[in-house]
């Protein structure tokens, strides 16, 4: 008799998912972390009275979307206190002020263009079929339309916000998706407590339903014998038996060094070696003596020119003013930060090639867009830190990605690397593989897949 009946390999918001939603099945679970602290890309931390969230977040449909089903499916619905943003809560900063957008395009945008806009827009809401578009990226579909310079660089921001790759590389089924999804429920959100709130509550159905959690815990092999997993080898020596074994860690790293490249055929290492991940990121979080917007997001642009400000970027330059999205957590729960002082957190994409040897310049950079957007920013900035594509790969591997698997049109609809690996009872989770959406809708969206794989597999056992 093993000693689980799954085992889950990785604490992201994938991990911690798959591992509730399964021991709601009354399938014995064990999730393990090799960090002290869970969450991956969604975890917080606590810094002079301020919670910090390790990346910078604004949740797509919130409670409505696969984070909340996964809590309706476990019996915890509630168990996340959501703030939404509001009319108007959401802004763009763009020409030196603040506007909304999309509604705000007609300041900027000749009858002609707005029209095609709205005429697309149209369109794309109509859409039941958006596979066929998964073959196409997003500047290629766009230019079908319209060549007006201030929408493909509005196209090419949402790519970036949604996807942490450029629109020429982003699949269009895959963004039309993500779009439709996020218009139809008008909802972005952001948890109390900042964004580990996510997996903590994963967690705690775990534990509900008799999981077990082991931090500090890393899994040195996934051990297979006879074509079919066996349970982990952890890095102490120790082995733990389990039916099932579900990775969180990465397609490339599961496969590479967690299994070793001899349990699988030829032709599906080429296809693992091919995969693509997303861009890296520079990452701001600004401790502020007081409140100096009343927004809870911002996004914040400079250059209408898209292929110039790729190219900057691409030849290894630094923009002079950097695309920022800026989520304000303090805005969101006035928890996030101390009485009366704010906290603001901005990221951009970037290519991790060329950083080092101009991160001086990224940070200098960095502060003057954003003291434009923030009149007063350096006067009032209490601490500040910073995250680079250095610290990403530390903390993550994966090339520095931000998302994993890119969402190009190789890699999403069919084309997506399959949550279930060539190995019997071996599976994999999180923005490597299923699933589509933003951010963590992908990993979310990946393990309510796999667990009814898994779940349908056992009933038809029983």
């Amino acid at each position: 008799m093993n000693d689980y009946d799954v085992i889950v390999v990785g604490s992201g918001v994938g991990g911690t998912a798959v591992g509730a939603l399964l021991a709601n099945k009354s399938l014995n679970t064990l999730l393990i972390e090799k960090n002290e602290i869970i969450g991956g890309r969604c975890s917080t931390y606590e810094k002079n009275g301020f919670k910090v969230d390790v990346g910078v977040h604004s949740f797509a449909r919130a409670d409505k979307g696969p984070l909340g089903k996964i809590l309706e499916m476990i019996d915890m619905e509630g168990a996340i206190n959501w703030s939404i943003v509001g009319q108007g809560e959401s802004q763009w900063h763009y020409k030196g002020g603040f506007h909304g957008f999309p509604e705000d395009l007609r300041k900027f945008l000749p009858k002609e263009d707005l029209l095609k806009l709205l005429s697309l827009i149209n369109q794309v809401s109509k859409l039941k079929d958006t596979s066929k578009l998964d073959e196409i990226d997003v500047k290629s579909w766009l230019t079908q339309y319209t060549t007006n310079s201030l929408i493909h660089r509005y196209f090419y921001l949402i790519s970036g916000l949604y996807f942490v790759i450029p629109y020429h590389h982003v699949s269009a089924g895959e963004f039309i998706r993500c779009l439709t999804s996020l218009n139809k429920y008008q909802r972005v959100g952001y948890p109390e407590g900042g964004c580990i709130s996510i997996p903590l509550a994963y967690i705690e159905g775990i534990k509900k339903r008799g999981g077990k959690i082991l931090t500090n815990t890393t899994a040195n092999k996934i051990i297979v014998e006879d074509e079919k997993v066996k349970g982990i080898e952890l890095d102490n020596g120790e082995f733990i038996s389990s039916d099932i074994v579900i990775s969180n860690a990465g397609v490339k790293d599961t496969v590479n060094r967690l299994i070793g490249r001899d349990y699988f055929k030829k032709e599906f290492l080429q296809k693992i070696d091919n995969l693509s991940y997303s861009l890296s990121a520079i990452t701001l979080k600004l401790a502020l003596k007081k409140s100096l917007t009343p927004y809870k997001m911002v996004i914040s642009f400079g250059s209408e020119n898209v292929e110039e400000y790729y190219s900057q970027m691409s030849k290894g330059k630094v923009p002079d003013e950097i695309d920022y999205f800026i989520p304000v957590p303090s805005n969101y729960h006035t928890s996030m930060a101390p009485k009366e002082k704010q906290l603001l957190t901005a990221g951009t994409m970037l290519p991790r090639e060329n950083f080092e040897k101009n991160k001086k310049k990224w940070i200098e950079n960095s502060f003057s867009t954003l003291e434009k957007v923030f009149p007063g920013l350096s006067e009032n900035l209490l601490w500040y830190d910073i995250t680079t594509p250095e610290d990403i790969d530390i903390m993550y591997g994966k090339e520095s990605s931000v998302v994993g698997i890119a969402q190009t049109n190789e890699q999403s609809g069919i084309n997506r690397p399959s949550v279930s690996l060539p190995i019997k009872d071996l599976y994999m989770v999180g923005g490597d593989a299923g699933g589509w959406g933003i951010g963590t809708e992908l990993a979310a969206m990946s393990a309510l897949e796999c667990s009814n794989i898994i779940i349908k597999e056992k009933l038809v056992k029983k």
